[in-house]
Formats: C-alpha cells, structure tokens, sequence
C-alpha cells in the first residue's frame, strides 16, 4: 500500500499537470504584469540610479509573460495548422525566450555598473551572448542529427545557463546594493520591498536559470525538470511562477520611490517660491519703510549740519529728533526680525506635519491628506512645534495600530490666537460603552492629553463606533515675545 502523504504529493502533481493550461497562464501573466507596470511608472526625467535600467526590466517582464503564453497557443494552434507553419512558430517561440532572457541580462548589468563607468563594453555584452547562442544553437542543429525537440530543449537550457542565470544574479545584486542606498536616505520601507525583489531574483536564478528541460548537454543532464520534480513533486512552472509574484509584488512596492522623488522636488519647489516670495516681499518692506526712514534720516542730519553754525540749538534740536527717528527705525527693524523668524517657526510645524503625511504614505497603504487653512499669524516656539508633531506622531500611530481606517486626514488651521490641529479617520472608532480601566482610553491618549496641557491647549476626542475618531488638538499661541524668548532659550 502506498504512503498516504505520497499519495498526496502525487495527486498535487497530476493536478497541476492536468491544469497546465491555466498553469502556464497565470505565470505568464505574473511576468507581463510586472513588465507592464514597471513601463508605466518608470520615470525618464528622474535623477534616481534606479530608473536607469527600468525599461529592460519591463522588455523582459513582457517578453517572457509572451513566452509563457506561448506553451498554450502554439499546441493549441498544432492541431489545425501545417507542420512548417508550426516548427516557424516553435523558432519564433524559443527566440522569444532568449531575448527576454537578453532583456534580463542586460538589465542586471545596467543596474550593478555606473552610468559613468569606463568599461562600456560590459553593456554590449548581453547582445554578443546572444548572438554567440543563436550561432551554437544553429551549428549544433546542422551537425548533430538531433530531432527538433531535443535542439529546443538545449536551446532552451543555454538560454536559460548564459543569459538568464547570469542576469537574474546581477539583477539580485544591483537592487541589493539600491536596498543600501534607500536605507542611507532613511527609505527603510522602500529598502525592504528592494531587498525582497533582490530576493526574488535570486531564487528565480537557481529554478529559472540553473534547472532546465532534459536535454544531452551538462549539466541538464543533472540540474533539470525531473531533478525538480522529484525533489518538490511539482512542475518547473510552479517555482518559477511563484518567484515572479515576488518580483511582481516588491517591484511594483519598490518603485515608490519615484513618488518619493517627486514629492520631495514639488516640496524644493514649494520652498523655492516662497523663499522668492520672501525676499520680494523683504525687499519691498525695506525700501517702502525702513530705508525711506534711514533715508530721511540722513537728510536732518545734514540739515542739522548746516544749522549748527547758526543755531546750536536748534541744530540739536534737529539732531535729537533725528536719534527718536533712527531708535523707532530700529525698533522697526527688530520687530520685523522677530516676525520673520515667527513665520519661519510656523512654516516648521507645516514642513513637519507633511513629513509625517509622506512617511505614513510610504509604510503603510492608507489614504493620507494634509490641510492647511488660513494665514500663519500664529507665534509658536521651537518647543511648541515640537509637542504639536510628537502627538501629531501619536495619533497617527494609534490609527495605523488600532482603528482599521483606510483614510486619514491632518488639518491644521490658524484662527486668530490659537493653532487647531486635526486628525480624523474612517475606522472602527471607539466604544464609549466600554469602562476607562478597560484599556479604551489607552493608545497614547493619556500622554497627548498630557503634552495638550504642557502647551496650555486642549485635546478633544469625538467617536462612535464604526464612525472613525476625530482628534481635536487647540494650542494658544505664545501671549508675548518675552514667552517666545524664553522657551526658545
């Protein structure tokens, strides 16, 4: 009697061998997709190392989801159609497969060397291997006798031995050291989804590269279909399929970074045009205020200056109220000191919060929005700002840990004297029926509470159940400067 779990293993294999249809469907379909959406979001303008060999990522991400299809049309289309018309599609079929491996290799080599490097010749590389495996596959069916079945099977496994191992190893390595390189810029999410493509390519190295169909050739004879078989107890396909789920998934994760990208240059963008704004609105201020003033000043001097021969007194006069005008210029100019450092404080706590938005967007899948309304008049210190972002922090933890939201939205707006600040979400909310000690009130409630007091405000929290929760934050601003002053010390 047989082994009851071998009995399993065995109807797993005739399962899936009865279902290769469907089989060979979704795994080409793994590959297209991830060609295909590697396409779209490759960014041509964009400064990142990355981007750079995207486009041969998607030529093979495309070309082998081709490929694979072809494995159900062409028996498909054999049934109807003469034997030339289908020994030229099987030519065309395995071609097709050698250059999407091609596209791999290639990709693999533009993403380990520099666009800088010296040794250009490396990126021509991947088109003499295939030139150099067209021509054996061609001698070696004019002087080997073998049948059209077995010349595909070894062209098959060298395509896969030196164009396809080789890329899919150096694709492994360059997005490795791309990993490095976005946890240097704080990018630890991003770092993550590139080693797991990096990952993914490696494996895909041993059972796309490395195990072959049987075939006369070493080491096909060893490393092949039947080895995998019976080590696993599923086809080749399988393996195969499931490692491009893994490029498919940590890919696509991956290519956020060109969001990353261009919200940090809409960000320089944003801070260019108000630098420009400030200093146009600098320059005005001073020529229409304080150096007409100092100008002014100038002229009683000299006038004081001529009077002073015929009237000291008057002459002092002139000059005493030349000194009030140059002290309230002063003061003028010192205010203005202040007010610009004031809006500079408050622009902070704005640059911070949507520091916070962009990360919550990168690690997580919520919908995340930042609303800024009305003027900044508001004095907020160094020490204020830091507070309002530590339970801003908070609450945005609490709704990525317990509330289930898909949706979060901060709004922060100026009223007058206070500084509100809002964080709603579309989660479960909270059960008001449940008693304090039960741990409702937990999450970090307690200590934003604490830090609203800290700064003199208060915090509100409104839910119901299944109706999300909306966290009202009101900050007085500071009541003068010797406030500000002090806790900026």
């Amino acid at each position: 009697m047989a082994d009851p779990g071998e009995v399993g293993l065995v109807t797993l294999t005739d399962v899936l061998e009865v279902n290769w249809i469907i089989l060979y469907f979704v795994y080409g379909q793994v590959f297209f997709i991830t060609g295909l959406v590697t396409g779209l979001q490759w960014r041509r303008g964009s400064n990142l190392e990355l981007a750079r060999p995207l486009p041969w990522l998607a030529a093979f991400g495309i070309a082998h989801g081709l490929n694979e299809w072809g494995y159900i049309f062409i028996p498909l289309q054999a049934v109807y159609l003469q034997d030339a018309v289908v020994r030229v599609m099987l030519i065309a079929h395995i071609l097709l497969l050698a250059t999407s491996f091609f596209f791999l290799l290639q990709f693999g080599i533009e993403l380990v060397l520099p666009q800088t490097t010296r040794s250009r010749w490396l990126r021509a590389l991947p088109a003499a291997v295939l030139l150099l495996w067209g021509l054996a596959v061609v001698v070696r069916g004019s002087s080997a006798g073998d049948s059209l079945d077995t010349l595909f099977a070894i062209g098959d496994g060298w395509s896969r031995y030196f164009l396809a191992l080789p890329g899919a190893l150096l694709a492994a390595v360059g997005l490795w050291n791309q990993a490095r390189l976005a946890r240097r810029r704080n990018l630890g999410r991003i770092a993550r989804h590139l080693t797991g493509a990096a990952a993914a390519f490696a494996v895909y190295a041993v059972v796309g590269g490395l195990m072959v169909p049987v075939s006369p050739i070493f080491p096909a004879t060893v490393f092949n279909y039947d080895l995998l078989d019976r080590i696993l107890h599923i086809p080749a396909a399988v393996p195969r399929s499931l490692c491009g789920l893994g490029m498919a998934f940590y890919v696509v994760r991956s290519l956020e970074i060109f969001q990353v990208e261009t919200e940090r240059r809409l960000a320089e963008m944003e801070q260019a045009q108000i630098l420009m704004a400030d200093r146009e609105r600098i320059g005005r201020d001073l020529h229409d205020g304080i150096i007409q003033n100092i100008y002014a000043a100038g002229l009683g001097l000299e006038e004081a200056y001529h009077i002073l021969a015929e009237s000291p007194e008057r002459g002092q006069q002139q000059i005493r109220s030349v000194m009030a005008a140059l002290n309230r210029t002063i003061d003028d100019i010192r205010r203005y000191i202040f007010d610009l450092r004031t809006a500079e404080q408050t622009r902070e706590l704005e640059k911070l919060l949507e520091g916070l938005v962009q990360d919550l967007r990168l690690d997580t899948m919520l919908e995340v929005d930042l609303e800024v309304v009305g003027q900044r008049c508001c004095v907020l210190s160094g020490a204020k700002v830091e507070q309002i972002i530590q339970i801003a922090r908070e609450a945005l933890s609490n709704v990525v840990q317990h509330s289930g939201a898909t949706r979060v939205t901060l709004r922060l707006a100026y009223a007058g004297d206070v500084t509100n600040l809002s964080v709603t979400d579309n989660g479960r909310g909270l059960d008001s029926s449940l008693p304090a000690e039960s741990g409702r009130n937990g999450h970090g409630i307690a200590n934003m509470q604490a830090r609203a007091a800290m700064l003199g405000g208060s915090l509100r929290i409104v839910s119901e159940p299944g109706g999300g929760v909306c966290l009202a934050l009101s900050v007085p601003c500071s009541s003068s400067r010797n406030e500000l002053e002090l806790e900026t010390v």
